[in-house]
Parts: structure tokens; C-alpha cells; sequence
């Protein structure tokens, strides 16, 4: 989205040619063509467009999601006293969004994942040092334990934000998890979240999502879970998140204006 000019975003190109394994020369020996002609000429393709908001596809839906929730964290910065993105990858969105506020962030994820992102922060010589990185093994700790004991105020407002994880967890556990986030949650926070279909997770959509699946599986990150979007989205997700202690504030349904088969959503909502 950098190159392309849809998401203007250095930090993430600092750290990318930092990342292990990582290689700009070997992306623009795949992408360099599109980029450079895009650029020079104006000619776009697929991923070089960003489709007005309704009219997502499945081809279209990543460059919209991360922009998605990036008016989400702007919307809420002035707002919150607390961020905490469970999950946080390699994603770099409390750096781009949270530096020189008066906030607490905490970011959660493997031990592995947040060891290497740190590393490769540090060798970017990104600064970062008011961002709270809690490693955790989820098989033997509680992220709730964790995140008290590095900080975490149950008496401020708080975003969560919960992006492209729950379609790698079993039902149960997003339950859980939503559960426990709604009892951090004092009056005026939000959880923001995505929420896949049942028919995506099962690889239903169309051929390109079943290979796309079968492929994940075969990296070690099978998808598990989704919610019945087949006849009432809207009603179907707000029915879950009420499961989950949590009253439905914003919808958001990709491709609504298209009439196509439901695929995907981000919410926001607050504790009941």
C-alpha cells in the first residue's frame, strides 16, 4: 500500500528491510512493474485501487480493512486513556498512530512474535519505548494476569483492538476472550474486532478462498472460526457479541452494496 500510494506508511518499509527473511529486492522483482507503471503512467490494478466503501470484494477487502481500522484508532486516540491490541503480530499500527499521546499502550502476542518484532524495531532504530510488549504462552498463562500485572487500569477508558485474530481460534475461545475483554472494559470503552463468515472459514466462497485456506493449513494457521452470515449478518454478529456481554455500536458489512454473499465485517462494540 506504501508503493502503490494508497497507505503512505515509512515505518512499516523500515521495518520490513529489517524483518528476517525479508527481502525489498525480491518484492520488487514481483511487484516493481505494477508499482513503476502505476506511478509513472497511471495504470492501476487490483492492488494498486482502493474501491469506495460497500463495494469490497474478496480481492479488495485487505487494503480497505487496514484502513478501516486505522480511522477506528483516530476516532478513539483523543478519546481513550488505554489502547491494547491483543494479537499485535507484526502489526504497526500503535507506532504510526500512538506516539506523543498521553496514552498506555500494550500490545500482546507469542513470546516468539513480539521477541522478533522487538528485535527488528530495535535494528530499524524505530523508537518505541512507550509501548508496553507483553509476551505471553497462551497454554500455560492468562493474558488477563499479564496485562494487570504490566499496567493495565480496569478504571480507564479502553480500546481494544482486535484485528484478524479470531478467524484462527476456536469458537470457545473467541467467546472467552471477548468475555474477558468486556470485563476490563469500564463505562466508555470499545472493542473493535472483524468478524469472518462461516462460509469463508470453511473455504465455501469460491475456489481462490479454498486454495487461500488449504494453504494457511498447511503453514500451521488453520482458520476455525466464523459467524453465520447466510441470512442476517448484522443480527447474527450482534447476537454473538450480546453472548459476549457486548452491545453492538457500529457495523460495518464489506460488499454490502454489491448484493454478493456476506464474506466479512468490523465492528465496534461496548460492554452491556
Amino acid at each position: 500500500m506504501h508503493y502503490f500510494n494508497t497507505r503512505p506508511d515509512p515505518l512499516s518499509v523500515a521495518f520490513t528491510k529489517k524483518f528476517p527473511l525479508e527481502s525489498h529486492f525480491g518484492l520488487f522483482s514481483i511487484m516493481g512493474a505494477l508499482i513503476i507503471s502505476q506511478r509513472v503512467f497511471g495504470f492501476t490494478t487490483k492492488l494498486g485501487i482502493l474501491v469506495e466503501p460497500g463495494k469490497e470484494t474478496l480481492d479488495t477487502t485487505s487494503g480497505i480493512r487496514v484502513l478501516t481500522f486505522d480511522k477506528i484508532m483516530k476516532k478513539y486516540l483523543d478519546i481513550m486513556e488505554q489502547i491494547v491490541i491483543p494479537g499485535a503480530g507484526f502489526d504497526l499500527i500503535a507506532l504510526h498512530f500512538t506516539k506523543g499521546k498521553n496514552l498506555k499502550v500494550f500490545e500482546l502476542d507469542q513470546v516468539n512474535t513480539l521477541n522478533v518484532k522487538v528485535e527488528t524495531l530495535k535494528k530499524a532504530g524505530l523508537e518505541h519505548d512507550w509501548i508496553t510488549y507483553i509476551p505471553i504462552d497462551y497454554s500455560k498463562e492468562s493474558w488477563v494476569d499479564k496485562i494487570l500485572e504490566a499496567g493495565f487500569d480496569k478504571t480507564k477508558k479502553t480500546l481494544f483492538l482486535w484485528q484478524s485474530v479470531s478467524l484462527y481460534l476456536e469458537a470457545d475461545l473467541v467467546e472467552d476472550t471477548l468475555k474477558s475483554m468486556a470485563d476490563l472494559c469500564t463505562e466508555g470503552s470499545i472493542i473493535a474486532l472483524d468478524f469472518y463468515s462461516k462460509a469463508f472459514s470453511l473455504g465455501a466462497n469460491s475456489m481462490a478462498v479454498k486454495s487461500q485456506k488449504n494453504l494457511i493449513e498447511k503453514m500451521g494457521e488453520p482458520w476455525k472460526f466464523g459467524i453465520d452470515m447466510s441470512n442476517d449478518p448484522k443480527a447474527a454478529v450482534e447476537s454473538f457479541l450480546k453472548e459476549c456481554g457486548l452491545k453492538l455500536t457500529e457495523y460495518i458489512q464489506f460488499g454490502e452494496k454489491l448484493g454478493i454473499e456476506p464474506f466479512y465485517c468490523i465492528v465496534e462494540a461496548e460492554k452491556l
